[in-house]
């Protein structure tokens, strides 16, 4: 198709808005398909909407449920169905609604930073700032405000991602003696975790507090995946706007990726909005393969701007290498070299051994951002063979973001230097 937004090779973006709202329109509902949307049906948990209704039903009488877990891969549906079973439970409250509060545990983690968050989503207002007060005022302030405010209902206390906590042992003891020193509320701790080991690195105290009770949530097959998008689309796209075979090819790359519901999700929304920007009047399979590889993309971007400074300086020396010395074999030995060389200048860096280096080349082959295949170099025995699995530019372009390494994109290291030679961490000039 044509693009009619651009002229001589300039974007204009006032014809590109005027088109996009003159075209088709192909979403009715999109945000039914972000991940935090409850629909009104959850296909294939009623296993584990049932165990949860049993575990919270006693709060429509005033009491306080036990703690529990909820396990399962990501995608597999642990927070929307508690979501879909608080909205259910919120229905049959005659007197008394529920409270729930949602901490997530990978932005909200410390024991302080987790109290205050309770307290000021109950207030509604940021009274508690994010730092600054002993930690023991502000759990005798939260006790005051629950009695005050919760009165005599069930105060639900959610951690999702709960195995990212730090200082967890703290935090669980805090929040499960919640109920000792309150006269009227009373709280119920449901954690959700994607590790089945979570509770193994708990000392017993933390770990007595929780109780025993688990509920597993299974990963989902292609199949499944097929139904929940149905019904999804059924509430975000406009009727006969997909094509046949779109909805299982999403399911279908899912299921590949260990039946992540929100994968499956995220792909037919992004395959919806490349037919959308494209004027196109319905998604085809097509969009989805755009989708697909967009999305990819993405999660390379977020992996290694994520990743650790040392990581990143590993992936690097890979990147200079590679970009100098166009025709050479990287091996494990010079990714040694080169990270030394790296990490000597950055402030505040040390250089790792081998054995170190080592891991996180194995990090990214796992990452697939690099490939590592071990080969015979005949007299200087096996080592690792790397190459880049990822285009130059675009790592170049998140490189470029790394304040403390953006310096060394243009930094040729002295393996690759040809008038220079090192030798036991000592530089010299080839005669």
């Amino acid at each position: 198709m044509k693009n009619t937004n651009r002229s001589n090779g300039i974007f204009n973006i006032d014809e590109f808005y005027k088109n996009y709202l003159n075209g088709p329109r192909i979403f009715k509902n999109r945000d039914a398909l972000e991940p935090s949307y409850v629909p009104e049906d959850l296909p294939h948990r009623d296993e584990e909407i049932e165990q949860i209704a049993g575990k919270t039903a006693c709060s429509l009488r005033g009491d306080a449920p036990s703690n529990f877990l909820c396990y399962g891969r990501t995608g597999t549906g642990k927070t929307a169905t508690i979501r879909f079973v608080s909205q259910k439970l919120a229905e049959y409250a005659k007197e008394e609604q529920p409270w729930w509060i949602y901490i997530n545990c990978s932005i909200v983690s410390t024991p302080y930073r987790i109290l205050a968050h309770i307290y000021n989503t109950i207030v509604g207002e940021e009274k508690i700032p994010p730092t600054g007060l002993p930690k023991d005022v502000i759990f005798k302030k939260l006790l005051g405000l629950l009695d005050y405010k919760v009165e005599n209902s069930i105060c639900f206390l959610v951690l999702d991602e709960i195995d990212l906590l730090k200082d967890s042992n703290e935090v669980l003891y805090d929040l499960t003696r919640l109920n000792e020193s309150l006269d009227s509320c009373r709280t119920c701790l449901i954690g959700i975790s994607n590790k089945l080991n979570f509770k193994e690195n708990l000392d017993p105290r933390a770990m007595s507090s929780l109780g025993e009770e688990k509920i597993v949530f299974k990963v989902y097959n292609a199949n499944e995946l097929g139904d929940i998008l149905k019904s999804r689309a059924s509430v975000a796209f406009y009727d006969e706007v997909l094509k046949e075979g779109v909805i299982s090819l999403c399911a279908a790359l899912a299921a590949k990726e260990n039946g992540d519901a929100r994968k499956a999700l995220q792909l037919l929304r992004k395959a919806g909005e490349i037919a959308e920007r494209s004027q196109n009047k319905k998604v085809s399979t097509s969009h989805v393969n755009k989708a697909q590889d967009e999305l990819e993309r993405e999660k390379e971007v977020d992996y290694i701007k994520g990743m650790p400074l040392q990581a990143q300086l590993v992936l690097m020396a890979v990147y200079l290498i590679s970009k100098f010395g166009k025709n050479r074999i990287i091996v494990s030995g010079d990714i040694y070299e080169v990270h030394a060389e790296l990490a000597n200048k950055v402030p505040g860096t040390r250089t790792l051994s081998r054995r170190r280096i080592s891991d996180y080349i194995n990090e990214l082959t796992l990452a697939g951002i690099i490939t590592a295949k071990k080969r015979s170099m005949g007299y200087y025995g096996r080592t690792k063979v790397i190459h880049l699995n990822i285009d130059m530019s675009l790592l170049e372009s998140i490189l470029s973001q790394v304040k403390k390494i953006k310096p060394l994109l243009n930094y040729k290291p002295i393996l690759i230097q040809k008038n220079k030679v090192r030798i036991n961490q000592n530089v010299f000039r080839k005669l």
